[in-house]
């Protein structure tokens, strides 16, 4: 069945992934329907759901803070969209000239390509495959370095800088040594999930190097039993 359904999804560019039963996902289908049973958008139901209510403004207030979106009408490329919670506020802000999504859940990615004005771009989860070189003003990634494989992470941070403009701005989260501190270790190990994949700040210094990145800052953001560490650099080179 599995492979019927991918053999039709295959004519948009997506492929269906399987999800671990522990990863927090959430079919797009029944999300919008209980958004809507609920009087709510679909990022104000999702903070309900995972407890993260406000947490969606706070990242993008902090994007804001760093001068991001003082870029006219610049071409976006987000990893990850997901249930579109960061697509709809960012592309609020800066009224992008282009704005190309990669999503692995073939439903929402559907669904953000109806829902937004966006490019739904068929997605492998390691590259950017489909976005030109020096191309892109902003690229950010929600939720996404946190649970992917390490090594995935690290082919994303080889394309990030393939498709990255002089004086583009990244902005992406994950758990690094630091969100495991004063107990949240042991509320990770307390708890019944394991979706969370622990990425060094180490190796991300290393992927984004002084020479060539400007790591403008960091902060964190509530996630799962926990919290994640987002990095914002601007590319200088």
């Amino acid at each position: 069945m599995k492979n019927i359904i991918n053999s039709l999804f295959s004519w948009f560019g997506f492929k269906l992934i399987k999800k671990s039963n522990d990863s927090g996902y959430i079919s797009a289908k029944e999300t919008v329907k209980n958004a809507k049973k609920e009087g709510l958008s679909v990022c104000a139901y999702v903070e309900k759901l995972w407890d993260q209510v406000g947490e969606t403004e706070k990242v993008i207030n902090n994007m804001e803070n760093f001068g991001i979106f003082k870029i006219a009408n610049p071409v976006i490329c987000e990893i990850g969209a997901g249930t579109g919670r960061y697509l709809e506020m960012v592309h609020d802000r800066c009224k992008p000239k282009r704005y190309e999504s990669y999503e692995t859940a073939s439903d929402w990615a559907i669904w953000l390509q109806k829902t937004y004005p966006i490019i739904a771009l068929p997605t492998d989860g390691f590259t950017l495959k489909s976005t030109e070189d020096n191309s892109i003003d902003i690229l950010h990634a929600h939720g996404v370095f946190v649970y992917i494989p390490f090594f995935d992470s690290l082919r994303y941070f080889k394309e990030i800088d393939r498709v990255t403009k002089k004086n583009s701005f990244i902005v992406f989260d994950c758990v690094t040594d630091d969100c495991l501190q004063n107990g949240l270790l042991e509320k990770w190990v307390s708890s019944k999930y394991n979706y969370p994949r622990l990425l060094p700040e180490k190796y991300i210094i290393q992927f984004f190097p002084k020479s060539k990145y400007e790591l403008l800052g960091t902060f964190f953001t509530k996630y799962g039993k926990g919290k994640s560490k987002y990095f914002v650099f601007r590319k200088i080179k």
